[in-house]
């Protein structure tokens, strides 16, 4: 049986190299951001606060194809998310704060481009490389006075806020549910760089990307980190 293994190993390593043209894999994702903390109305008299936070986590499936000429192509699915706590007021008055989610998720395409590359022959090969492309996402809006009247009906703020008041976790289950039925479509462009490693057919990257697109507030783009593992097919 040693033997029968040792004979077989050279073929599977030599098909490992000659016929991996493609690859897939899972990744985790690190946005280096900070949400901006803010208000919607007056929460003088009716509105709703909302605080910031800090550098949303989540997750990311990749796809991508070596076997075309000069440039390679990667396609990144991305669900990222955090959680905020929000507190509406009441004629001035702070009702109960509750936590609510953000995220988005996105879909990136890559163009990307090998700047070195180091091998061992028929076993393993490094690269770093850069790219540029283009994504788009899918983001659950921020907690606002719209939302809040659209959410409970109520024919302004004020109303919309009392109804909210007689019964805060029905309410609080209206609002998650508009901002899910208000998601906001984002498009735009990045910048990326990264280092593959490959070891027979399995792959490990680190990317660093730079997202230019009006995810959050007031900020035109934003960088983020992912660390993956990807099988070559």
């Amino acid at each position: 049986m040693k033997k029968l293994i040792l004979s077989f190993l050279p073929i599977f390593i030599l098909s490992s190299q000659v016929f991996a043209i493609a690859g897939f894999g899972a990744y985790g994702d690190f946005d280096l951001l900070k949400y901006p903390a803010g208000s919607s109305g007056d929460v003088d008299e009716y509105g709703v606060e909302y605080k910031g936070f800090d550098n949303p986590k989540g997750f990311g499936f990749l796809f991508y194809i070596d076997a075309i000429p000069v440039v390679d192509l990667e396609v990144d699915i991305e669900f990222v998310g955090n959680l905020y706590e929000y507190t509406p007021y009441l004629a001035g008055i702070p009702l109960a704060s509750e936590d609510l989610p953000w995220g988005r998720v996105s879909t990136y395409v890559t163009i990307r481009k090998e700047i070195l590359g180091l091998s061992i022959p028929l076993l393993a090969k490094a690269q770093l490389y850069g790219g540029v492309g283009f994504n788009k996402h899918k983001v659950v809006p921020i907690m606002t006075a719209d939302v809040i009247k659209d959410a409970l009906g109520g024919d302004d703020l004020e109303a919309a806020l009392k109804l909210f008041e007689a019964d805060t976790e029905e309410g609080a289950k209206d609002l998650a549910k508009s901002m899910l039925d208000n998601v906001e479509d984002v498009s735009g462009f990045h910048l990326q760089a990264g280092v593959r490693g490959k070891l027979l057919m399995f792959n490990a990257f680190v990317n660093a990307r730079y997202t230019i697109a009006d995810v959050i507030p007031d900020k035109s783009g934003y960088p983020s980190l992912w660390v993956g593992l990807a099988i070559g097919i």
